[in-house]
């Protein structure tokens, strides 16, 4: 497992969730996921983003995954303080996520792709479990240029027009 740059300390929990409600009106104004709808918050971390995404969609249906377990449990532990319940966490890399094909309306990362050294590998699996007409939702603090990944990482069963994306991918 690729460390995370800032580190697992309380404090860089403690700053995440900070910097997730100072920036929410700017970041999620609009990020609302209809009810019934299945959507997959890669990269969860310490669950952050997680209280702002279930609290904006009450009757949505969110799987939040990280690949630190400890970084699962504090956020276990903060949508469970909140009383969220439309939330439920698994430990998975986003290089090889444990669901079929076409499995999520939606998919939302939040200050994830930054991280990562293989970008594209990790768009082409983001795209693997995402149905066709769904949406993908990705918030980054540098410019990234997911174009070509995003192109070729649908398998070719599905239709190549079902992206949308606040960022980057277009």
């Amino acid at each position: 497992m690729d460390s995370y740059v800032h580190g697992y300390q309380e404090r860089e929990a403690e700053r995440l969730g900070d910097q997730a409600n100072t920036l929410s009106g700017l970041l999620h104004h609009d990020t609302r996921y209809p009810a019934g709808s299945k959507v997959l918050e890669a990269g969860c971390g310490v669950g952050a983003q997680t209280i702002i995404l279930a609290r904006n969609s009450p009757g949505a249906s969110i799987t939040s995954v990280d690949i630190s377990p400890d970084s699962l449990g504090k956020a276990r532990a903060a949508v469970e303080s909140e009383g969220i319940a439309n939330v439920t966490f698994r430990l998975a890399n986003i290089f090889n996520l444990p669901f079929a094909n076409e499995s999520f309306d939606h998919v939302f990362l939040c200050f994830v792709l930054e991280h990562l050294r293989e970008l594209e590998r990790a768009l082409q699996e983001l795209r693997r479990v995402l149905k066709s007409g769904g949406s993908i939702t990705v918030i980054t603090d540098r410019p990234i240029s997911t174009q070509r990944a995003w192109r070729r990482g649908r398998p070719s069963s599905a239709s190549s027009s079902s992206r949308s994306a606040r960022e980057g991918i277009r």
